[in-house]
């Protein structure tokens, strides 16, 4: 794990969560309001913060790239299909693949993204946009960096 964010340049990211308060943590992902794909608001503690790519990209260090939209499900479906290479049989149900079923290390791998990229508490299931991720992670060292994904603009 640590190996494959330090290639992606994601640890910087990761040490910046060290000793986060889960509190504000909340209050933050309950009063984002989202304006448009590339702008949010939101309100902690009376603070107002306008949102966006470029800001989230300066707070958490994550390298820039190619915006992702989340309304894009069929490139999800599609990644989801070019993540597994010949001999890699997951479990799918539906729209989603048992995290379990995942090939070594990337049932660890997605374990983390799910729960510190993109937050959510679904930790077994494996959805199409964080095959987005995983695939950036597996194959996007070999990509330009022109081409890869925005993190930021994920996040966003």
């Amino acid at each position: 794990m640590l190996e494959i964010l330090t290639r992606h340049n994601w640890m910087e990211y990761f040490e910046k969560l060290r000793g986060y308060d889960d509190g504000v943590a909340q209050e933050f992902s309950l009063s984002l309001i989202p304006w448009t794909r590339s702008r949010a608001t939101i309100l902690v503690r009376g603070l107002s913060i306008e949102l966006t790519p470029e800001l989230i990209k300066k707070i958490t260090t994550l390298p820039p790239g190619v915006p992702w939209r989340k309304e894009d499900k069929g490139d999800s479906q599609t990644t989801k299909k070019k993540f597994f290479l010949e001999g890699e049989d997951p479990i799918e149900e539906k729209n989603r693949v048992r995290r379990t079923s995942l090939p070594y290390p990337w049932n660890e791998v997605s374990y983390h993204l799910i729960k510190y990229i993109s937050c959510e508490d679904r930790y077994s299931v494996v959805y199409g946009y964080h095959f987005r991720l995983l695939e950036e992670l597996r194959f996007g060292a070999e990509t330009p960096p022109h081409h890869r994904l925005s993190i930021p603009y994920f996040l966003l």
